[in-house]
């Protein structure tokens, strides 16, 4: 009775334990049955047999205790046997700080009292924090917020939350060095935006809350979501201002660097070996080479997501190589841009996020995507499609400077890819500028090589290697083209007349 006697009072005191039972014993043994609880101080109550083992336990048990994870472990016994632990962690170690004890503070208390959270409330009002209004909570009275948080655990376990406006700016950085989970900050008119995916400013979901019972409820949704890994649309605006994009050829490029000069932060998604010819303007070429700026903006290339998230902090637009888009559902977006321009859909779906838009044919709005946008050349370019789909590929590339499928380079063999003249440069008509295994290719027009396939790469019989812009000299080889440019203005609408409605 002891030990169930002690496990209670620590469920009373909300302190986390974890509860080890011996499930299989084999060969020589003190005990071949046994229980015993440790809690996270290393308090212990019972025993498993005592000795080096049970010593072995209790470290596998504190251990378990911070990942809040049990588990089944096998511990030798003086080499003459062995026994298997179940450790089991009836209560996790989640905690609430408040900052603010004021009408909201004290909402949120009850609410997460009753869901046997440890919650700890922070105010330089020493009126506010009577043991009336805040029974079972610890108290902490500073007329400093930085002092006062010196005195709390902020760990991987803990979410605060900000009731008092005038204090996010203080505050804030504070949280940010911390391994907090959720950062809550109730806003004034002023809001406070960070790259950081832990900040919410405002706090809460969105369900039209004005009392401050739903402002807790709201809260406490947001919080509970962001604790078990779940996604819910919130106010924060960094969350809804995230954008990925499936692609990072050289329309795509466009798109993300006006969304990233509008504010937006944007995450790219390319092939492993991406085939794009206008590499200078391209942030696919960032696969091969690192890292490339396009106008100013650097893309660099990252492996997982948590890089990319990092990368974004530093104001830079972050790839990773997904072609199926399967890391979105991990970086839950408020937007998914597929800007492939494959003239069919390769994977997107209208449930990736609470925006899906599509750019070119084989998108149908209301089916693959909430909107499509037109990419032929002419009147309709970059024209917004919520009904319906763009026009479809006619397979010949648009005029510019009076020329159309003569200014597209296609192999004219199967083999690897080796440039010998660079983008920029300008060249003749009949002038060799790569060759495919040993076949020279050549251009038909004159002008400026403003696209050409990276070396090594094998390709196939009349695949597209390289671009020439009949305008030559006139033209710039190192910026946006107008195309991707009036691309970039009509996904950037799209985006800003949905969230203007959200």
């Amino acid at each position: 009775m002891e030990l169930f006697e002690k496990c209670a009072l620590w469920e009373r005191m909300r302190l986390p334990f974890a509860l080890l039972t011996i499930v299989e014993a084999k060969g020589t043994v003190s005990r071949r049955s046994g229980r015993m609880a440790v809690s996270k101080d290393g308090e212990k109550a019972g025993t498993i047999g005592g000795g080096a083992h049970e010593a072995e336990a209790v470290e596998a048990a504190l251990d378990a205790i911070k990942t809040g994870q049990g588990e089944k472990k096998r511990i030798k016994v003086r080499d003459k046997g062995e026994i298997e632990v179940m450790i089991d962690i009836p209560i996790q170690d989640r905690s609430l700080v408040i900052i603010g004890a004021g009408h909201v503070g004290q909402a949120l208390y009850e609410m997460f009292y009753r869901l046997k959270w440890h919650v700890t409330v922070l105010d330089s009002r020493k009126e506010l924090l009577s043991e009336a209004s805040f029974p079972f909570a610890e108290r902490l009275c500073r007329d400093d917020v930085g002092s006062a948080l010196s005195h709390v655990v902020l760990d991987s376990n803990t979410a605060v939350v900000s009731t008092i406006p005038e204090m996010n700016q203080e505050i804030l950085p504070l949280l940010l060095e911390s391994d907090v989970f959720y950062i809550g900050l109730l806003s004034s008119r002023k809001r406070l935006i960070s790259g950081d995916k832990r900040v919410h400013s405002p706090m809460g979901i969105d369900i039209g809350e004005e009392t401050v019972e739903e402002i807790a409820l709201s809260t406490a949704s947001e919080i509970l979501a962001a604790r078990n890994g779940k996604s819910l649309r919130p106010h924060s605006e960094w969350r809804r201002r995230l954008v990925v994009v499936r692609g990072a050829g050289d329309l795509a490029t466009g798109v993300i660097v006006r969304l990233h000069n509008a504010g937006y932060s944007c995450i790219a998604l390319e092939t492993e070996k991406p085939t794009v010819i206008r590499r200078t303007v391209s942030f696919a070429d960032v696969i091969y080479e690192g890292t490339r700026s396009v106008e100013g903006v650097e893309c660099v290339l990252v492996e997982n997501t948590d890089e990319a998230l990092e990368e974004l902090k530093k104001g830079k637009v972050p790839l990773l190589v997904d072609s199926e888009g399967k890391t979105i559902d991990a970086l839950k977006p408020g937007i998914v841009v597929d800007a492939i321009i494959a003239k069919r859909n390769l994977g997107t779906r209208i449930d990736m996020a609470p925006l899906v838009v599509a750019m070119g044919p084989g998108f149908t709005a209301g089916v693959d995507a909430d909107v499509v946008i037109e990419t032929m050349r002419g009147h309709r370019l970059g024209r917004l499609i919520y009904s319906g789909s763009a026009l479809p590929n006619t397979g010949t590339p648009g005029l510019i400077g009076g020329k159309g499928k003569e200014r597209v380079i296609h192999s004219t063999t199967s083999g690897i890819f080796r440039g010998v003249r660079k983008i920029g440069d300008l060249v003749e008509e009949g002038d060799t500028v790569a060759y495919v295994g040993d076949v020279p290719q050549k251009t038909t027009i004159s002008g400026r090589l403003r696209g050409l396939l990276h070396d090594g790469l094998t390709v196939p019989e009349h695949f597209k290697i390289a671009d020439v812009d009949p305008r030559g000299q006139e033209t710039d080889h190192t910026t946006i083209s107008d195309k991707a440019r009036a691309l970039g203005g009509a996904v950037l609408e799209a985006i800003d007349s949905f969230l203007s409605k959200a």
